[in-house]
């Protein structure tokens, strides 16, 4: 029996953000919304109209499911970066006074140009991050941007709570943004990251630990060879849930062999690493 007592978030909270990192990937892609429009009446137009723009089923399905656990929500912001190739939104639910930054995953040339960026650049006194995804956050201010509207957000909806959450490279500039985010505002922030490669150095991880009002949780599957990169000089962060197909382990603090787990030499496989398998997976764990 895992013991999930040493974990505040709720497993319906962690599917709900893996549905977003689903959304995120199609949105802009194959469909948009008005900012008016709720997750709930864009699933009934599809469905009233028989048509629907999203070709993967699996996604439709998530899509769908949305609508129910979260059937008041919006998205209030979509940001395209074309010089960066960078995708997030913002979004809104009224049902769980929840305010979320979903950061898509990597698609591009540009996206690897990112990943593969494994410079150190300094973040803040003795602080260093992996200097291409810093690159993808800050270039053309869209750090600040994303800053405002949530400053606004939170003067609008002041006992909203803020997620932030991604996979792959989006996992990595969540990780990064909600770092950034919980040293500014004065708000307890909670990201819920899957997939992430290591975002910063052993210093980072000791400043991202003292940050009182920060908490993350890094969904892994076992064998995801992301998650092993980049492996020198790097450490990850927050507190870990492994899944595997027959079971799910939690780290609260560390406690596994951080330099064999997320190891190339333990994580080697590339299909470990997609979104709709890390779905599947979490299905197959509740707690």
């Amino acid at each position: 029996m895992v013991e999930t007592s040493v974990i505040d978030i709720t497993y319906s909270e962690v599917c709900d953000f893996a549905k977003l990192t689903m959304l995120v990937y199609e949105y802009g892609k194959t469909f948009t919304m008005n900012q008016d429009k709720t997750v709930e009446s864009f699933v009934e137009d599809m469905i009233n109209n028989d048509t629907s723009l999203i070709e993967n089923q699996l996604r439709l399905d998530v899509i769908k499911d949305l609508s129910k656990t979260s059937p008041h929500g919006k998205v209030h912001k979509f940001f395209s970066v074309d010089s960066t190739d960078l995708q997030v939104g913002i979004t809104i639910s009224e049902t769980h006074k929840r305010i979320t930054v979903v950061f898509r995953g990597s698609e591009s040339k540009h996206d690897w140009y990112y990943d593969l960026s494994f410079l150190k650049r300094n973040l803040h006194d003795n602080v260093y991050v992996h200097s291409g995804f810093y690159k993808q956050l800050h270039n053309e201010n869209v750090y600040e941007e994303i800053l405002k509207e949530i400053e606004d957000l939170l003067e609008k909806y002041p006992d909203y709570n803020v997620f932030v959450t991604g996979h792959s490279l989006g996992a990595a500039l969540s990780t990064l943004f909600g770092y950034e985010l919980s040293k500014v505002i004065d708000k307890h922030v909670t990201i819920v990251s899957f997939a992430s490669p290591r975002v910063g150095d052993y210093e980072f991880r000791k400043a991202f630990d003292k940050q009182d009002n920060l908490t993350h949780y890094r969904i892994s599957n076992q064998r995801d060879i992301i998650t092993a990169a980049p492996m020198i000089f790097f450490q990850h962060v927050g507190i870990n849930l492994c899944l595997s197909d027959d079971k799910l382990e939690i780290f609260k603090h560390y406690d596994y062999n951080t330099w064999w787990k997320y190891s190339l030499f333990n994580c080697w496989k590339v299909s470990d690493h997609y979104m709709d398998v890390y779905y599947e997976r979490l299905l197959k764990h509740t707690w």
